[in-house]
């Protein structure tokens, strides 16, 4: 069963995304024909925060079958002439099986791509927020309605996920930076994607946590404004002054910004690991 891109909830497609997709599809349909079972859409673009310019094409494929290295090669194909065309929203997802989808496939392994190229093989892990997400909040683009796959939410080990995403990468993160060792160090100094990234991050793993939701970046931002203490305000408006394109930061001094999205991000970790 085929579905035009353009029928499906329109109101939450953006024009250039569904132009994209509806290429991607044909393309895909002509070079691996009776591959694709169902596709579906999660990210920002299920919870309308999708930002042009920004935001990529979240996806998760479901595939009938096992792949080979030739249909794999094709794929590898296809994601590259799309990032020729399609520099932005660029496709980021996987492709996954039924049984990976319902966690029986504890040995499978899924191609990822993203930013165009093949970026290696993963485990489809149930207690993801993308999981989660695609679960509650998926977008049907092609193919069967999501429910018709068992997939549980156990809020328990998504949490436990999520806690482990907090204490290993964001963690690490925040070490180097503090590392005059690290490129991170003097990164944080003069990156405003770095202080976007790493406010808005833990601030989005916060809400989820305390909140058992999910929500877009600027909604974590938001969210943190209405219950983090006041004097870590400064910092989280400034990243979502950085999200939201606009040129004039409230800070004088890059070290005094620097350093406060280290003491702020210090106190979101011990937070999330409190709840």
């Amino acid at each position: 069963m085929k579905h035009s891109v353009s029928t499906i909830q329109p109101n939450k497609i953006p024009a250039k995304v569904s132009e994209a997709l509806d290429d991607y599809l044909k393309i895909a349909d002509e070079r691996l024909p009776d591959l694709l079972e169902s596709f579906y859409l999660f990210g920002s673009i299920s919870i309308n925060a999708h930002q042009e310019g920004l935001s990529d094409i979240d996806f998760f494929a479901v595939v009938k079958r096992e792949l080979t290295e030739a249909e794999v090669e094709a794929l590898r194909q296809i994601h590259q002439e799309m990032k020729r065309k399609y520099p932005k929203p660029g496709l980021d997802g996987m492709y996954v099986r039924r049984e990976d989808l319902e966690g029986t496939n504890e040995g499978g392994r899924c191609p990822y791509f993203n930013e165009g190229k093949l970026q290696g093989y993963r485990l489809f892990h149930r207690n993801w927020i993308d999981a989660f997400q695609l679960k509650m909040y998926g977008i049907v683009v092609r193919g069967l309605p999501i429910e018709t796959y068992s997939l549980p939410l156990d809020w328990k080990g998504l949490k436990a996920s999520l806690i482990e995403n907090i204490n290993g990468y964001w963690l690490n993160w925040v070490k180097r930076c503090e590392s005059v060792r690290s490129l991170q160090f003097p990164g944080l100094f003069v990156s405003s994607g770095m202080i976007e990234w790493g406010v808005l991050g833990v601030t989005r793993l916060y809400y989820s946590i305390r909140e058992e939701d999910i929500t877009s970046k600027m909604g974590g931002g938001e969210y943190a404004l209405r219950t983090v203490p006041e004097e870590y305000h400064k910092i989280i408006r400034e990243a979502l002054r950085i999200r939201n394109g606009n040129k004039f930061s409230l800070y004088g001094s890059i070290v005094k910004r620097r350093r406060d999205v280290l003491k702020f991000m210090n106190y979101m970790i011990k937070e999330c690991n409190n709840l």
